[in-house]
């Protein structure tokens, strides 16, 4: 069987070229930057994540119910430190900005990225502001998407998801794992 994870990583490594520059943004631990990684050997991958604790979450996100908007300090350093580990390995290959998703994209170039992956706050308002912020970020050609759209698990609120993306895009494509995309 196949994980969460992996099918994340593989609706991403169907759309990355062979060699690449992609943007993850809520890192999380790490296993989705690991398992990109791991599998495409010509990636430089920005990891972005605020690992923000609750105190320091926009009132939008923890809204949603999304218990990673809900973690204390020790918590997120604890997740901070795995996202550091898993990827260690890979450090030539790897940025990691411990900031928010748009302080982070004012430090990456416009047009650079062939790929960015939004997986931060799943807030209607979070993930139009990472659209948004990011979207200059992606070359001609590229790919935004990101993931929990039409996520129907009863403990969050993820509808925003949905409500961003049409409002900005439209039409967008879905694959698995509640993934949508964008072509530019």
């Amino acid at each position: 069987m196949v994980s969460a994870v992996e099918q994340r990583a593989q609706a991403i490594l169907r759309r990355l070229p062979e060699v690449a520059r992609m943007a993850e943004i809520g890192v999380l631990v790490g296993r989705l930057s690991e398992a990109v990684l791991r599998a495409r050997p010509g990636l430089n991958l920005t990891m972005v994540d605020s690992w923000a604790p609750m105190d320091r979450q926009p009132a939008a996100y923890i809204a949603t119910g999304d218990e990673h908007a809900r973690h204390d300090t020790a918590r997120v350093q604890r997740h901070r430190s795995e996202a550091e580990r898993r990827v260690r390995p890979f450090r030539k290959r790897t940025t990691i900005f411990a900031m928010s998703s748009i302080e982070a994209a004012t430090q990456v170039e416009d047009a650079s990225l062939d790929l960015v992956f939004l997986d931060g706050d799943h807030s209607e308002l979070g993930v139009l502001s990472d659209i948004e912020a990011w979207l200059p970020k992606v070359r001609a050609g590229g790919w935004i998407g990101g993931h929990d759209i039409d996520n129907d698990d009863p403990r969050y609120d993820f509808s925003g998801v949905r409500r961003a993306v049409e409002a900005r895009f439209g039409t967008f494509e879905v694959d698995q794992n509640f993934t949508w995309w964008v072509r530019l």
